[in-house]
């Protein structure tokens, strides 16, 4: 295995200063949540409703937001799952409907002025689908994917809808049937990212499972035709990889991985970066840093590709001890270039997210856990790189300081203002209201 930048691994970037300051954090629903979206549509947005009935929308309005807006009508049979919004502000919204015959994955379509149609089903209808996943690009390019369950166990399923279309493509199966082992094959873990002009990737790992100590992580791409392409194997992913991916608008296409383990959590874990263009195989994986025994806590890879071609690739490199922060590490590679040497931000990051914006500028953030006595205090953070690109600016406090903050996620505006939402709380658990803030270009 080859090391990119070898000669610069471990070196530190001095960070930029910070343009601007974020905006104070503001309450977007004072109802108990998850999984609030950061959007980049309408000047930078928020949506809410994980699991909930319907999804709600909360536009920006100067430094606030506006009231939430239901743009999905309740079903009892189903429950939203997952939403996006193309840079327009066309929403695509997935809903899991659990009646007969079969559960099933459905989706909405609403205009950013508030046409809506569907459900409809993008699933095949023959067997029971469930858990999707989806991201939706600029232009409105769509992939969403799923766990469907044949007699044989569960595989992966996936769709594309293209920008212009009014629906998905009919399903694809791109995970192979379950081998003649006699026992069913175990859930698939998948991740997914759109790119522009139909193109998207999607990777899917048989992990999670203690009789599987080893999978390989597979890696599917489809080019502007909308069709995913064969499988490639990613080698050296763990028992279950810590997964970022990326399209950029003209196809290039980023999978960054750790490979995390589960007999006695072995180390070291490494972060391992592929890429190539959509639609075409990408290159072998290589070997960014190297860190110590892996966590457990979040995500702890993220990518990005901003729209001049700048590659992102971020972790929070683990320590010595299981489940021990180490430095927070960002590397950044020019269209056509080679990864730089590593910034560092901080130390003991969770939960990250990575959004790129036009130019080369880009926005991460993450969560971090404070001990006071036998009190872990949650905040969100945040840096931002400018358009002109370079490094990330200072590592900055973006949540109210006398409460716990968790989960964000991240968004950038076709102007280059980037937005962060997550959940907070007082009461110490996961979830709580929805929380926002904006940091202006």
């Amino acid at each position: 295995m080859t090391l990119l930048a070898a000669s610069a691994i471990g070196a530190v970037v001095a960070p930029s200063p910070a343009l601007a300051a974020w905006t104070a954090p503001v309450t977007v629903d004072a109802g108990s949540q998850a999984n609030p979206r950061a959007q980049g549509a309408f000047g930078g947005s928020v949506l809410t409703g994980w699991l909930r009935p319907t999804v709600s929308l909360a536009q920006r309005s100067g430094d606030a937001f506006g009231p939430l807006s239901e743009i999905t009508v309740a079903d009892p049979f189903e429950k939203a799952w997952n939403a996006g919004l193309s840079a327009g502000g066309d929403a695509i919204v997935l809903t899991v409907r659990n009646h007969k015959p079969t559960q099933r994955i459905r989706a909405t379509f609403v205009t950013a002025g508030g046409a809506r149609s569907g459900p409809v089903t993008i699933s095949d209808r023959s067997h029971s689908a469930t858990q999707p996943q989806l991201d939706v690009a600029a232009d409105g390019t769509a992939v969403a994917a799923w766990q469907w369950h044949d007699k044989a166990g569960w595989r992966v399923q996936a769709a594309i809808r293209r920008p212009g279309e009014p629906r998905f493509d009919r399903p694809q199966t791109v995970s192979p049937p379950a081998p003649a082992s006699g026992r069913s094959q175990p859930r698939p873990w998948i991740h997914v990212a759109a790119g522009e002009g139909g193109r998207a990737v999607l990777t899917w790992q048989i992990g999670g499972d203690y009789r599987l100590p080893e999978s390989s992580l597979h890696v599917h791409t489809a080019g502007p035709d909308g069709a995913f392409g064969p499988g490639q194997e990613l080698g050296e992913a763990g028992g279950l990889a810590d997964v970022g991916l990326a399209v950029g608008p003209a196809g290039a296409v980023q999978v960054a991985y750790a490979d995390e383990h589960f007999s006695g959590h072995e180390g070291p874990v490494s972060l391992h970066v592929a890429q190539g263009v959509a639609g075409a195989p990408l290159a072998d994986a290589a070997v960014l840093s190297t860190g110590g025994r892996g966590t457990s806590s979040g995500p702890q890879v993220a990518a990005a590709i901003s729209a001049d071609g700048t590659a992102t690739v971020a972790w929070a490199r683990p320590g010595d001890q299981y489940e021990q922060g180490g430095a927070l590490e960002v590397f950044t590679r020019a269209a056509g270039g080679a990864f730089g040497g590593a910034q560092q931000l901080a130390s003991g990051a969770q939960g990250l997210v990575l959004a790129g914006g036009p130019g080369g500028s880009a926005v991460l953030s993450w969560m971090l856990g404070t001990h006071a006595g036998n009190r872990l205090t949650w905040s969100v953070h945040a840096a931002t790189r400018p358009a002109a690109g370079g490094p990330f600016g200072t590592d900055e406090t973006i949540s109210a300081t006398d409460r716990n903050a968790l989960w964000p996620s991240v968004a950038m505006t076709p102007s280059g203002d980037a937005i962060a939402a997550w959940v907070t709380n007082t009461d110490g658990s996961g979830g709580g209201q929805v929380a926002a803030a904006v940091h202006r270009d």
